[in-house]
């Protein structure tokens, strides 16, 4: 059976594991992240090739940035501040010897979906990734979406009013990341520091009307800009991954939040997207990262394969 190693590169820690074809993991572990130089990250991707690479079809890699997958070319990369237009793939599997493809982190999550996830066989979909800010992708007629300049998906600033041409507080990251979860919390109840853990606790444990009302303007951003999307579009189904998609309750006040809009709609003809979560959550990248291996080793071996 065909085996990969998978390495998810983030900004403070690196993710890896050895998984094979049916995504069973004999290797899953993570290291601090080196984000100083390339020298420094490359020689850590060859201690973890050199500790678990025997026998693997190859390095399948995750990482943030601007990335030209089919290429292995990364614009930029994220936390990885010395990335600029950089042949990485091609330069690490002249390193280690074997076949090395890289991938966006986002549009990794994304490729685990459509693999093997709750985006496989779906013609038209979205995914939405809630952290700091808001990761995604967009899939159309069953392909992931690069963009010209590989950075489709890239919801965080996508902007909410257009009255104020200074006035970053309602772009998607700022209502829907980590933050403006805490600010719709602190707006509806006057309590600071309000996580998702934290919020789910005080509903469940002392059924916190107030909390409750903030989770609920916070979905209800959230389906203002699933709105604006299903515009232009018209997926049959939305995923949402992040940490507080973890919690059922959420998913639940998202799909009342997006009936509510759809249903109040001034142009009620927009057809309503199903809402599901994440199949894959803290193994989506690597899972993901896998499939964009397989993939592409398809694409370099077929003149007709149209991905």
């Amino acid at each position: 059976m065909k085996k990969y190693l998978a390495i998810d590169m983030g900004g403070t820690a690196i993710k890896y594991g050895v998984l094979d074809e049916n995504l069973n993991f004999s290797v899953h572990d993570k290291i601090t992240a080196t984000t100083a130089s390339k020298e420094e990250l490359y020689d850590e991707v060859k201690k973890l090739y050199d500790a678990y690479g025997d026998g693997v079809e190859g390095v399948c890699i995750s990482m943030p940035g601007m990335i030209n997958r089919k290429k292995g070319f990364a614009h930029t990369g994220g936390a990885y501040k010395w990335v600029k237009n950089m042949p990485i793939a091609t330069e690490l599997s002249d390193y280690l010897g074997v076949p090395v493809t890289i991938c966006n982190d986002a549009k990794a999550a994304a490729l685990a979906e459509i693999g093997y996830g709750n985006m496989k066989l779906i013609t038209n979909g979205a995914m939405f990734i809630l952290g700091t800010g808001i990761g995604g992708a967009i899939i159309v007629n069953g392909n992931l979406i690069d963009g010209t300049h590989f950075s489709s998906g890239e919801f965080s600033f996508i902007r909410g009013h257009v009255d104020d041409k200074t006035n970053r507080k309602d772009i998607f990251a700022q209502t829907n990341g980590v933050a403006g979860l805490k600010a719709a919390i602190k707006a509806a109840s006057g309590l600071e520091d309000i996580d998702g853990l934290k919020a789910f606790k005080l509903i469940k444990e002392e059924n916190n009307q107030e909390v409750l009302q903030g989770v609920k303007d916070f979905c209800f951003y959230l389906a203002h800009h699933i709105y604006n999307i299903q515009t232009i579009i018209d997926a049959e189904r939305v995923v949402i991954g992040g940490g507080i998609s973890n919690e059922p309750m959420f998913i639940d006040l998202v799909k009342e939040a997006v009936d509510e809009v759809f249903d109040k709609a001034w142009v009620p003809a927009i057809p309503k997207p199903e809402v599901m979560v994440c199949k894959f959550q803290a193994d989506a990248n690597l899972i993901g990262a896998v499939y964009n291996f397989v993939e592409l080793q398809d694409f370099y071996n077929s003149n007709t394969y149209n991905y």
